[in-house]
């Protein structure tokens, strides 16, 4: 919705706290910069530390495993034990039902092993 009132001064409504701003621009206290210019130097002398021409095994892998492998390896491996115990968890009708007639026995014989194991019952058996 747009009035009229400013249109006539041609002054926008914030035009008077931007101009107050940039008249008083804030300084940094020579002790803010001295810290961050600590701060950056302490970074380039640790960027820059030299390489050792010939890294053990252990450093390799220590440098390997800080970058991105962690996380990737932990998604990785997280995701194979939730595959493996969704399928161990499968009841055996879900299972049965993309599994040829000769498999079907040891799927019976699976669930029977499997379900007593996870101490649940077969939902598909419950009835409701």
């Amino acid at each position: 919705m747009n009035t009229d009132k400013h249109q006539n001064t041609g002054i926008e409504p914030l035009d008077v706290f931007f101009d107050a701003a940039r008249a008083q621009a804030p300084e940094l206290s020579q002790d803010l910069r001295a810290r961050i210019l600590a701060d950056a130097d302490s970074a380039v002398s640790v960027a820059s530390a030299p390489v050792p021409q010939n890294p053990t095994l252990r450093q390799r892998v220590g440098v390997w495993l800080n970058g991105w492998a962690a996380p990737s390896l932990a998604g990785g491996l997280t995701a194979a034990v939730a595959g493996f115990w969704f399928g161990v968890v499968t009841p055996m009708p879900v299972a049965a039902l993309d599994a040829p007639l000769w498999l079907q026995d040891a799927l019976g014989y699976f669930d029977a092993i499997s379900t007593p194991l996870v101490g649940l019952d077969d939902p598909l058996l419950w009835g409701f």
